[in-house]
């Protein structure tokens, strides 16, 4: 193989390299792009599930997206977040029991369980709306609690600047340089050469 071959070859590995990390970068801006605009008007949010209560369906590590509904729509089967009644983390489990709030039309009283559970939830949870998991996929939220840390943000802020200078930086131009085994050139021989040739013949 020649060296210009060469040149070539090493050009075009890395034009498809900066084409495959524009691809992958373009991908990962359209999703978030779709993920922020369905945030905004459908109020999708991310669940992360950090304990088992919810295996096998959910597992640790799990991350699900939910929806707002309303008390109403809330069914039997639906796996649900709700606020707890004493304050902190709400909570992600199925819907056991729902039953209407006579002093509230608008509310439903919920009996939980989480999968994983042999028994219901302590306490029933009065609530007016709440999130609803339409889907999730498993061992998701191992990577989101990772890249949610700032060291990690920072780590991925610069590979992501340092990843989009390369793709930008313009390729080097390497000078041409003969082909090995190609043979130089012959030097075109000028008038006068040729008289100082014959005189010298001449003089012999």
């Amino acid at each position: 193989m020649t060296r210009a071959s060469r040149r070539g070859d090493r050009a075009g590995r890395a034009a498809r390299a900066r084409q495959r990390c524009l691809t992958v970068a373009s991908v990962v801006g359209a999703l978030s792009i779709v993920w922020f605009a369905c945030s905004l008007a459908f109020g999708w949010s991310l669940v992360l599930f950090k304990t088992g209560s919810m295996a096998p369906t959910y597992p640790t590590g799990a991350a699900a997206v939910s929806v707002p509904v309303s008390a109403e729509d809330i069914e039997v089967g639906d796996v649900v977040t709700v606020p707890r009644a004493q304050g902190g983390l709400p909570v992600t489990h199925r819907v056991v029991d729902v039953a209407p709030v006579a002093s509230d039309p608008a509310a439903r009283q919920l009996v939980l369980r989480g999968d994983a559970n042999a028994i219901d939830d302590r306490d029933p949870y009065v609530v007016r709306d709440a999130e609803k998991i339409v889907g999730g996929v498993p061992y998701v939220g191992y990577a989101v609690t990772v890249l949610a840390q700032p060291t990690t943000l920072l780590v991925v802020t610069v590979l992501v600047a340092l990843l989009t200078v390369w793709m930008l930086w313009p390729a080097r131009e390497e000078p041409d340089a003969p082909d090995e085994g190609r043979a130089a050139p012959e030097t075109p021989t000028t008038t006068d050469d040729a008289q100082t040739a014959r005189s010298a013949v001449a003089h012999r």
